[in-house]
């Protein structure tokens, strides 16, 4: 399972813009299930369920991760593909010049001292490329994780 998931096209948001597709990967991300389980638990017709979890596996949004036979049926067993979805920084613009600008997020993990010099290697990377057109704005946040 990937942390991230970018969702990197319209047709993808739109499909997992539905509150109830979004109630059915809340129950897959507990643990993995079939559609039938979904259907038990929530109450609903299993053709719903299956239709949702078809839209949901077309778009990437999840996956089948096991087989099972039970008697003449096989059992499928479905699955998000990632721990969270993010819509990509270029598929909302609205403006030209928003097209211009690049967001990127990486998640890193250091211990304390690769972390001092992770940042003075930062501030000189970021020195020198500003000198260059010297109107480059930079954000950059350092969040300590609590996970060891």
């Amino acid at each position: 399972m990937l942390d991230i998931l970018v969702i990197d096209n319209l047709a993808q948001l739109k499909c997992v813009s539905d509150p109830f597709r979004i109630k059915l990967l809340e129950l897959l991300s507990e643990n993995e299930k079939t559609g039938q389980q979904l259907a038990d638990e929530l109450n609903i017709p299993r053709a719903k369920i299956h239709y949702h979890l078809r839209e949901l596996e077309k778009y990437g949004i999840i996956e089948m991760v096991k087989t099972e036979q039970k008697h003449s049926i096989i059992q499928k067993f479905y699955s998000p593909t990632a721990k969270q979805l993010l819509p990509s920084p270029d598929l909302l613009k609205f403006r030209e010049e928003e097209s211009k600008k690049e967001a990127f997020t990486f998640k890193l993990q250091l211990d304390n001292g690769d972390l001092n010099d992770f940042k003075k290697d930062l501030k000189k990377f970021l020195k020198k490329s500003s000198e260059k057109s010297g109107d480059e704005h930079y954000k950059i946040t350092v969040i300590p994780s609590s996970e060891q």
